[in-house]
């Protein structure tokens, strides 16, 4: 298992998504130009790193995977259940298998957010502070 990071589990989300949807633009990020209707879009709108025991943290990123629909509502209720399943385990550019912790989608001025969480723990590791060697010297 190689190492989790927020950009590996991002790169991970966009695989899927292109694997599953070939003919569709995927987009990362702001897009000042070139949206079209049928497109996506994936940001990481927050993440976590919560410190746990030692050197073990939790990691928590969300990212939001949005479309906009050509149509209307229909179609964004039949598109997050289809990106439902799509997200909810996916595959980092290292190999690594990641589960959706937690998946919610809205529909806010017509455009579709689906918000999904990979929650995982990573192990930092750090140099020990080693204590200096103490000399005693003692008379009697």
């Amino acid at each position: 298992m190689s190492e989790i990071s927020f950009s590996s589990i991002y790169d991970g989300v966009s695989l899927a998504l292109h694997a599953a949807f070939p003919s569709v633009q995927v987009h990362g990020g702001n897009v000042k130009q070139g949206l079209n209707p049928g497109d996506l879009n994936v940001i990481m709108p927050s993440a976590g790193n919560t410190r746990q025991v030692g050197t073990r943290f939790l990691r928590t990123p969300t990212l939001d995977v949005i479309y906009y629909p050509k149509e209307g509502m229909a179609e964004c209720c039949e598109m997050a259940e289809t990106l439902v399943h799509v997200l909810e385990d996916i595959t980092t550019p290292a190999g690594d298998l990641v589960h959706c912790t937690r998946c919610e989608w809205s529909v806010e001025e017509g455009v579709l957010h689906v918000l999904v969480e990979y929650d995982h723990h990573v192990y930092t590791p750090r140099e020990q502070d080693l204590m200096e060697t103490l000399d005693l010297e003692m008379e009697g």
